[in-house]
């Protein structure tokens, strides 16, 4: 499908637009073929409200395989040891995944060579996906996971020096920070490769903590907006529902050909159930004002850690609990799966709303969600004995007991992940709150960029 561009608008007079690299050319008469040198899009384009590309969702459809192939092998033997995996390695993965959101929300211009890149950095992806079984069992993998890891960064890397060659002022600053930092901690991943266990997961270890230390840095290089608001939530929103997704198929696929009982049914339904239950809550009731607090964004982003890794969980603990539906209970890796990925998903979720500005530790939503939280917690460590509909009904009653207390409580000032917006807009009460708001983060937030901080 092709969409007509928008016409070119007139350019604000700032700095950032002055100095930004010329326009770009397409090569042949098609258009799809075009070169455009990245530029700043968070200050040039402040109204503009930016959308996914159908290209980064297919690049969202090629990271979702690697994160299946964790699912799997966590589903294939729960234990502690495989839990422990499963959590590093999404880390690592979803990571990556974040790094090129980022670079994209800010630089992207979807031209040739960036499809290109990006192309080469799905590539690398597919080669991780392979990997993972071996590493999560145990059984080595670890040097071709790590030298796939490289060439996927080294991409990234890339886009960020060629942002750095066509830029001027704070955009090429920002770059060079993302060069500099990213390239020191690629370097221990390519130093990791010729390292021996264990001292090679702790190379991955240090890199993984600097690399998650630099956005903060990088981010107060801005004087303006950090990140396009409509971009970001939407490309989190995207992978998200695609997460979730997966973690239906990967629960039908695991029960193809499974002789169902009526309790396998009924573990079905309520899963099911769960899952609407967590989509209603992450699109219609999650507040996202926390990512137009400036460099207090990163809590909407590195919440996701969790979040994601809840929904995973959770998907291959339905399996399970499916499959075993007859049994008189759910082993403890099964029922940590299923109970504990709600409970990292309600967790995820308090840690954002209490991001927002407007909230307090007395709300309804936070002390709900961290009541959920613990209600699964408790239920995954002492429900040994329960039968397994019984066990999946309580997570399913405590679930819908939090989606219900919220689409009840008053939201003001709270803003979804759909379509963010002002927080002073959307409480419309008092004129303290409009003035706290201004008018500036009531344009920034209409334009889809948050207001500096």
């Amino acid at each position: 499908m092709t969409t007509p561009r928008r016409p070119a608008k007139p350019a604000p007079d700032n700095t950032a637009e002055r100095d930004a690299p010329p326009a770009g050319r397409d090569l042949g008469a098609g258009g799809t073929f075009r070169l455009e040198p990245p530029r700043l899009r968070i200050t040039s384009d402040q109204d503009e409200e930016r959308h996914a590309t159908w290209y980064e969702l297919f690049f969202d459809l090629v990271f979702v395989a690697a994160v299946s192939q964790l699912g799997a092998a966590l589903a294939r033997d729960p234990s502690a040891v495989v839990f422990a995996r499963f959590a590093g390695l999404f880390v690592v993965i979803v990571w990556a995944w974040i790094l090129y959101t980022l670079y994209a929300n800010r630089f992207d211009t979807d031209d040739l060579i960036f499809r290109l890149g990006k192309a080469g950095g799905m590539l690398a992806v597919a080669a991780i996906a392979v990997t993972l079984p071996r590493v999560m069992a145990g059984r080595g993998g670890g040097i071709a996971f790590a030298a796939c890891y490289v060439i996927l960064r080294a991409f990234l890397i890339a886009f960020y020096g060629r942002s750095w060659y066509h830029l001027r002022g704070e955009a090429r600053t920002l770059a060079e920070t993302y060069v500099a930092g990213y390239s020191f901690t690629t370097g221990l991943w390519l130093v990791s490769i010729f390292v021996s266990s264990p001292w090679r997961y702790v190379l991955w270890g240090v890199a993984m903590v600097i690399d998650l230390a630099i956005p903060p840095r990088a981010w107060r290089t801005l004087s303006a907006a950090r990140v396009v608001i409509s971009h970001l939530t939407e490309r989190f929103g995207t992978f998200f529902i695609i997460v979730l997704g997966e973690s239906v198929v990967v629960a039908v696929a695991g029960v193809a050909g499974f002789e169902f009982t009526v309790t396998s049914w009924v573990i079905a339904g309520i899963g099911f159930l769960m899952t609407l239950c967590l989509w209603w809550i992450y699109f219609d009731l999650a507040d996202t004002s926390v990512v137009g607090r400036g460099a207090l964004g990163l809590i909407y982003v590195y919440s996701h850690f969790i979040l994601l890794a809840g929904v995973v969980s959770f998907g291959e603990g339905t399996k399970l609990a499916i499959i075993h539906g007859a049994q008189p209970d759910l082993n403890a890796g099964a029922r940590w799966a299923l109970a504990g990925g709600v409970a990292a998903f309600a967790l995820s979720l308090a840690i954002i709303h209490l991001g927002a500005e407007w909230t307090s530790l007395r709300d309804r939503t936070f002390l709900g969600r961290l009541a959920l939280t613990a209600a699964a917690i408790i239920v995954a460590a002492v429900g040994g004995g329960i039968a397994p509909v019984a066990f999946v009904a309580l997570v399913a009653a405590a679930l819908l007991g939090q989606l219900f207390l919220e689409a009840v409580t008053p939201r003001f000032g709270a803003s979804t992940v759909v379509q963010p917006a002002d927080l002073a807009a959307r409480a419309g009460a008092t004129s303290a709150q409009a003035a706290s708001g201004g008018p500036a983060g009531e344009r920034a937030a209409s334009e889809g960029a948050a207001p500096a901080s």
